[in-house]
């Protein structure tokens, strides 16, 4: 632990530019969980974090804190300690899952896009399978809309729009991996709300 901490000294090396960088991504990362490349606005930060990650993990280390990386995806993800943590409501559960799940479907086909996509109707119809039931206007918008301030998804600003495309960002990956997927089913199929963590959103 101490040694760990000894690496935060290495702040006063940073020019006054990567300092700014520094700065810009830890607000990022507590804001919004997540930095992910691809993102035009998130490149630069992403490749600054990446170089300095023992300056990082000292820095959270204070916190009771850390980062979780994942290079082939191109995400770093904010996990936060102790009771920092997000619950979510049995809709959203099921709103997550049904994303991850197309998530691995669609990044499996070939694409030049940096991320795959889905519509909103591709999403609604396996939404609607998975409950047995139809998703209201109301609801879908304000799904998307939470799903979209977690940094999970980009969705158009026209929920209305069946044939509007969702962009699928893979830190979908990071906050339900392939071994929590049987939980987030075993959750979404129990009676009542309910509620279930999702760890890749900690904050």
């Amino acid at each position: 632990m101490k040694s760990d901490i000894a690496d935060i000294s290495r702040i006063a090396e940073l020019t006054e530019d990567e300092f700014d960088i520094f700065q810009v991504s830890l607000r990022t990362l507590l804001a919004k969980t997540f930095i992910i490349r691809g993102i035009q606005k998130e490149e630069e930060l992403y490749d600054f974090t990446i170089r300095n990650m023992p300056l990082y993990d000292a820095w959270f280390s204070c916190m009771d804190a850390g980062l979780v990386k994942d290079e082939a995806l191109g995400v770093i993800a904010f996990k936060g300690g102790g009771d920092i943590r997000l619950r979510l409501g049995r809709e959203e559960t099921c709103a997550l899952l049904v994303l991850r799940l197309l998530y691995e479907e669609k990044r499996a086909e070939l694409s030049l896009a940096a991320f795959p996509t889905v519509t909103i109707l591709d999403f609604v119809h396996r939404y609607n399978a998975m409950v047995d039931d139809a998703l209201k206007k109301t609801k879908l918008k304000e799904l998307l809309r939470r799903l979209q301030t977690y940094k999970l998804i980009e969705a158009p600003s026209e929920h209305a729009d069946m044939e509007g495309i969702i962009l699928l960002y893979p830190s979908l990956a990071i906050s339900v991996d392939r071994d929590s997927i049987n939980e987030l089913l075993a959750a979404v199929s129990s009676k009542g709300r309910g509620s279930a963590e999702d760890e890749g959103t900690e904050e």
